[in-house]
């Protein structure tokens, strides 16, 4: 199979973020995290709470019946992951990146998702728009949670250095 991420996406989403990669990073490996950037995560059976490659986690959707097998192939330093599913003859090949911007003012999210399989151009064009639709709430969940994260630890390190002002 061809690397997803040398072809072409079903689903596509970029999302710029004033929070540094690293934190964003962190969220996306957290498994403990997931439900507050991606709310349909119902539950969970996974062996750490951190993903690294060939993590295999089963996590269940709360409008889904089953959980599904999701497999980590990639991790890359302070970048994100890439991972995949399968059910049956499909095959659901996913990217979580996270790239730091030049001026180093944020970053930039990039999430994207294929289907390979038995009819797979015309299931795309079934459930890419929803789907499209919930990986771009999921993302802006995470680039909000990650910019708090980094304005909670900023105030926390100002109220730190005031403490220590005689």
């Amino acid at each position: 199979m061809a690397d997803p991420r040398d072809s072409e996406a079903m689903i596509e989403t970029t999302v710029p973020t004033s929070a540094g990669a690293a934190t964003v990073h962190e969220l996306l490996v957290d498994t403990e995290t997931w439900p507050t950037w991606s709310p349909h995560v119902a539950a969970l059976d996974a062996p750490s709470t951190r993903v690294e490659p060939g993590w295999v986690g089963r996590p269940r959707a709360f409008f889904s019946p089953m959980a599904i097998a999701m497999v980590v192939d990639d991790v890359y330093p302070d970048g994100g992951y890439d991972w995949h599913s399968t059910l049956g003859p499909w095959r659901l090949d996913y990217q979580n990146c996270v790239m730091p911007v030049d001026d180093g003012t944020g970053s930039t999210i990039r999430f994207t998702a294929s289907l390979s399989g038995p009819l797979g151009s015309m299931l795309e064009r079934i459930v890419g728009p929803l789907s499209a639709r919930g990986q771009r709430n999921r993302m802006a969940c995470l680039a909000e949670m990650a910019e708090s994260a980094e304005a909670a630890e900023s105030s926390e390190a100002a109220g730190s250095t005031e403490a220590d002002d005689p």
